[in-house]
This record gives structure tokens, sequence and C-alpha cells, in this order.
């Protein structure tokens, strides 16, 4: 992708754009779709919306460049940006998670690879550099999240970030119309299923041949014990028949050694529970709407989150945020941090890596000329004084 044909890009929804005309039909509907009616996924963009700045100008002693830079259970970002787990990156770009881990690493932010890679543990590590985290899904039962999660600790992964609620896939209809469904496999039916698409896309067609068209999970791939290793589709069943519940959280912590955040929490229920079963950090999110469709949005669950657990562990959220403005929405409404998914998706769908470290200058650029007109010296500064309700 040439340089200037990137450096065009100026939003979020550009990258989007871009991706959609370069990618297969039945890869951009991956990334760009959610379940059912997609109502949630909607709602998640339309709640930033109804919320307003309330500017605090011309205040004597501010910055002309306000600070980003904050920590993340005290890992230290140049901005409150963490790139979300997204699976079957690899199918979007062949750099897949490791483009990804990379363009964050540059960006001085946090990458969170997917238990849904199409990459190595070991080699998605070495690409964050330090500043990685592991999502994990049941594959394999106790003991294969056990094998993950010590791979994923020794590989030099720095949090585990346990996804809730995903006890099984939703209805994600796009897909289901692809004839997609998990765990996936590149053989002779799905290359005549979807050679149409792919002929229609000669760019991207090439660099997945060159990729070998890889479309393995590698992470599902010999879990168990040594001598009777799983099949992939058996591990998908161990998911599916034993989700992982927080009563799962002890061990999980004990094998990772080291701090775990509960992804998936809608209410102050279940953000009490994850404080009860000492996570380190809870992250509010539906999903993106692709899990239940009908939830509310993360955004307006947020300050209910906030409420009953802020004071004791870091809450991040995510769901919806396309510009720098929605960082500094959330942030106002309590958030540490924010976590994107789509967004960095479809700058890697657009251009690969440049397209993703795009993605996080355009980003990083909105915030901080957010922060200029909101008279903010510095992220740390917002709070719900910064905002009000619309409507």
């Amino acid at each position: 992708m040439p340089e200037r044909t990137v450096a065009r890009l100026r939003t979020v929804e550009d990258a989007r754009e871009l991706a959609r005309r370069r990618l297969p039909r039945v890869v951009f509907d991956y990334i760009d779709g959610a379940a059912e009616t997609e109502h949630t996924m909607r709602a998640n963009r339309d709640a930033f919306e109804s919320v307003g700045f309330v500017p605090k100008m011309a205040v004597p002693g501010a910055p002309v460049t306000p600070s980003l830079a904050t920590t993340v259970l005290g890992a230290d970002v140049s901005l409150p940006v963490v790139l979300a787990p997204v699976g079957f990156t690899r199918a979007m770009a062949p750099g897949g998670d490791v483009a990804g881990a990379t363009a964050a690493h540059a960006a001085k932010t946090i990458f969170t690879m997917s238990t849904m890679s199409g990459h190595s543990i070991e080699d998605v590590a070495a690409a964050a550099n330090g500043h990685g985290w592991f999502q994990l899904y049941g594959l394999g039962g106790r003991t294969g999240s056990e094998q993950l999660v010590r791979r994923a600790r020794a590989a030099g992964f720095t949090a585990l970030v346990v996804t809730v609620d995903t006890p099984i896939p939703g209805n994600r209809e796009r897909d289901l119309r692809h004839g997609v469904a998990l765990p996936l496999r590149f053989t002779k039916q799905t290359a005549r299923r979807f050679a149409p698409q792919a002929l229609l896309r000669p760019r991207w067609l090439f660099d997945f041949a060159r990729d070998g068209f890889s479309m393995d999970l590698p992470l599902s791939i010999g879990l168990g014990p040594p001598d009777a290793p799983m099949s992939s589709d058996e591990a998908f069943i161990h998911w599916v028949l034993t989700p992982i519940t927080w009563d799962d959280f002890g061990w999980l912590a004990e094998a990772f050694e080291g701090p775990v955040i509960a992804k998936g929490v809608l209410s102050a229920a279940d953000a009490r529970r994850a404080v009860d079963a000492r996570c380190a950090a809870v992250v509010v999110s539906n999903h993106g709407g692709r899990q239940l469709d009908g939830v509310t949005a993360s955004l307006h669950a947020l300050g209910e989150v906030v409420a009953e657990v802020g004071g004791e562990v870091e809450v991040l959220v995510d769901g919806g945020v396309r510009r720098g403005s929605d960082v500094a929405k959330a942030l106002c409404l309590g958030a540490r941090a924010v976590l994107v998914g789509r967004a960095w998706a479809y700058g890697l769908g657009a251009a690969g890596e440049p397209g993703v470290e795009r993605v996080l200058q355009i980003l990083r650029a909105e915030l901080d000329r957010t922060l200029r007109l909101l008279g903010a010296a510095s992220v740390h500064d917002l709070d719900s004084s910064w905002v009000k309700l619309e409507g």
C-alpha cells in the first residue's frame, strides 16, 4: 500500500471504507458485522452521540500541548487507547496480530492477543515487546486453558484478559449467510465457495496466497495430554461444554501468576463479582454487539460499574469507539482507558501494519485536538464536569 494512500486516511471511517474496498465481502463482514439485527452495535455508537462536551475555556496556566499519557495496570502508555483482541486477523492481512502488536508497540501502548489469533503466542508476544495482554477463551476446558495461560505468561504477556460474555459464539447473521462457522478451515469446498469474492480482490488474494491460505488457529491445536492431544474440534467442544465461570478465576490467576482482567461486564453486580474474584481490572463491554443483541450500550453501563468498583480496580470500556472525542467522553465518564477492536481491524484490512499505525495516529491527533478545544491540560483532568447527557 503506497504511503501516500495511507496518509490520505483522515478518519477511522476512511480506514473502514478502504478495508471494504480491499477485502472480500466475507472477511469485511466478519469485521463489520454483529449479532442478529445489529441493534447493540449501533447503540454503542449512538451512546457516544448522546454525550455532549462542556468546555472550560481560557483556563490560566493551561499548557499549549495537553498530556495524553497515562498508566494502565501500572504500564506507561502514551495515550489511553489499548488494542482489543480481534480474531482471525491473518485473513485481513498476513501480518495479522504481529502487525497489530508491532504498531501498538511503536505507538507506546498495549496490544491484546486473541485466543483466535492466526499466530503463535511467542511471535505476538515478541512483537508486543513487553506491552502485551493475552485474551482467553476456554479452549480445551481447564486443561487447555491452563496450558495457554502458562505459555502466555512464559512468553512475556503482562496481563490475562478473560472474556466472560462468550460461553458460545453469538448469532452473527452476516457470517452465517456466508456459511462461516467455527473452527474455520481452508478446504477445496471453502475455496470454491469464496472464489468469486476473492477473484474480485486480486491484491488481497495475492497476499492471502503468499501467506499459504492460512486460516488455522494455532492455539486450538495440540491442547491436552502430550500423548493424546485434542483436535481443534475437541478444543472448541470443551469451550462450549465447560464455559468459564467466576469460580475459575482463582486457578486462572494461579496459572498465569499475574493480573487478571474480566472482559464483558455490563452491570454493577458482575463488576462486584469480578472484584470478589480478585480481578485487577474490568472491561465494560458487550463484545461490540457481537454476542447478545439487545443488551445495553457499553458507554451507558460504564457509570454503574465505575460507581460500584471504580475505587477498587481500574475500569476500561470498549464498544463503538471511532474517534478521539469518543475516548475523551469515556474518560470523562470514569474509564481509565478504552479498548478499540474494529478500529484497528479496519486499519489492518485497509493497509496492513501501516494501516494500524495510521488509525492510532488518527485517534491520537483527534484526542489531542479534543483536549485543546475543551481546555483540558491532561487526560487525567477529565471527569463528569466536562460532559452532559443530551436530550
